[in-house]
């Protein structure tokens, strides 16, 4: 099924369901398919067509959704923007993709006008905001319900959906592909292995412009049928209120939002016994998390989950029965998905031994946005080479280790950045921990952490460091520092 093609089925179905909810803003399935097709025929009559790239400039919010779906309508590719990044990191996406449509929401045109001057085409221009602006096309026009809209081309499964650029740790951000069996791959995915159902009302607060929250929200939960809340910016008890008051019951983020939640004196007054399944991913999640979860929500559901950018969202998921067991995995593999643990020359490695993760299934992106040599190289034979060092045991549970690029290398010593942060972030007071090598004069490298300690502690750096000790150090073996 083509990516908005789901959102037509979940129409014909449920049209009056409510699909998406923003502040005190609401609408049904057939009015989002409905304002969907408006804007639709509107690029079209604008000149955008089959191929051609149109990027999209949104926090979280209702506007996006309705973009995303219209261009996928005609066979256009969305390019979600990062409205984080830096004006010249913008400019180099844009020049990149070779878009010329572009769709800004209101609180992204002050940093639009910041690059515009970068960038080698002349932009055609939408504006989502309250009034309009000079140069730009209104998108409230835009909307509004048209007698006739043209034929969707022929789409392929196969076609390019959307682009979505990486973080550029290799120097600048790589456009991963996606294809409309790419995205309804995952949909499908996150449904069967995060128990998604009809019923289901879920809250984004991790970015539109992420997998995590476009693909295995957004997506997934229209297709099933389900209602989403989109929050536009995020901030702690703000998240626990509208969890209660929508009566959410699942959501994705990151362990660090968790553990916040849980130290938020807003959630002993909320009402949350809706929420049955709580998913994860990014980084280890504090034991400690884990279990005041469990006691605060009776009855639910923890998911840790892995993936990427290139495998579209999710590669694994881990079953809600063996979360406390296997706390430390991020599950098994999702369903059409194949995973290899190799070493340096490609050869498969035995159970529990540490290699690169090669992953290859239908959600896997086959391609690089004009990188035709990276591709070849991290997409060799449909296989995904990761850059993340991981093990998988005996009963086919994967643990990440760490980014390859993350290892720290003392005197020949291999430590893993992030086994180090796992147990510092279990340490009471702390929330968040970051490691990174830094040089030294004899052994090369040395660990140097950064932590973000839990609100009213104080940690100092000996207590820090006596905990790592005891937590890292072999017995009889002399603290290294």
């Amino acid at each position: 099924m083509l990516v908005h093609e789901m959102l037509e089925y979940t129409t014909a179905r449920l049209p009056h369901k409510t699909a998406l909810i923003e502040g005190d803003r609401r609408l049904t399935f057939c009015e989002t398919l409905d304002q969907v097709v408006a804007l639709a025929a509107n690029l079209s009559e604008m000149g955008v067509s089959k191929g051609d790239r149109v990027a999209l400039f949104f926090p979280n919010c209702i506007e996006f959704c309705i973009a995303y779906f219209a261009v996928l309508r005609l066979g256009a590719i969305v390019v979600p923007m990062n409205n984080r990044l830096a004006p010249r990191e913008f400019a180099y996406i844009v020049n990149d993709c070779g878009t010329e449509t572009m769709i800004v929401g209101y609180q992204s045109w002050e940093t639009y006008q910041a690059f515009t001057s970068d960038l080698k085409e002349e932009m055609r221009l939408i504006y989502a905001g309250d009034k309009p602006v000079e140069g730009a096309e209104f998108f409230s026009d835009l909307i509004k319900p048209v007698q006739s809209a043209p034929e969707s081309p022929v789409i392929e499964m196969d076609d390019p959906a959307c682009i979505m650029y990486t973080s550029g740790t290799t120097g600048v951000p790589k456009g991963a592909v996606m294809s409309h069996r790419n995205i309804f791959t995952n949909a499908r995915n996150a449904g069967a292995h995060m128990g998604y159902r009809e019923r289901d009302v879920t809250l984004i607060v991790v970015p539109l412009f992420h997998v995590t929250g476009l693909n295995t929200q957004l997506v997934a939960l229209i297709y099933v049928g389900g209602t989403t809340v989109i929050m536009r910016s995020y901030n702690t008890a703000g998240m626990i209120e509208l969890l209660a008051e929508h009566k959410v019951t699942t959501m994705i983020t990151v362990p660090t939002m968790y553990t916040l939640m849980t130290l938020n004196s807003a959630l002993g007054k909320a009402d949350l016994s809706s929420v049955r399944a709580l998913s994860y991913g990014g980084a280890p999640m504090a034991p400690d998390t884990m279990i005041a979860l469990q006691e605060r929500l009776r009855g639910v559901d923890l998911f840790n989950a892995y993936g990427l950018t290139e495998t579209s969202s999710l590669a694994t998921a881990m079953p809600p029965c063996d979360t406390m067991r296997k706390g430390s995995s991020v599950g098994l593999p999702v369903s059409g998905v194949q995973l290899r643990v190799v070493d340096a020359e490609g050869g498969d490695l035995p159970p529990d031994t540490t290699g690169e993760l090669w992953i290859r299934g239908p959600n896997v992106v086959a391609s690089y946005w004009n990188k035709p040599e990276v591709t070849a190289k991290d997409l060799a034979n449909g296989w995904l080479r990761t850059g993340d060092y991981a093990r998988i045991d005996e009963e086919g549970f994967v643990y990440i280790v760490d980014r390859m690029k993350d290892m720290i290398n003392r005197g020949g010593e291999n430590i893993f950045c992030i086994e180090v942060e796992a147990v510092l972030v279990e340490n009471q007071k702390v929330l968040e921990a970051a490691v990174v090598p830094r040089p030294h004069s004899i052994f090369g490298e040395v660990v140097h952490a950064f932590i973000v300690p839990v609100p009213g502690t104080e940690p100092t750096e000996n207590e820090i460091i006596e905990y790592c000790v005891r937590e890292l150090v072999p017995p009889g073996d002399p603290p290294r520092r």
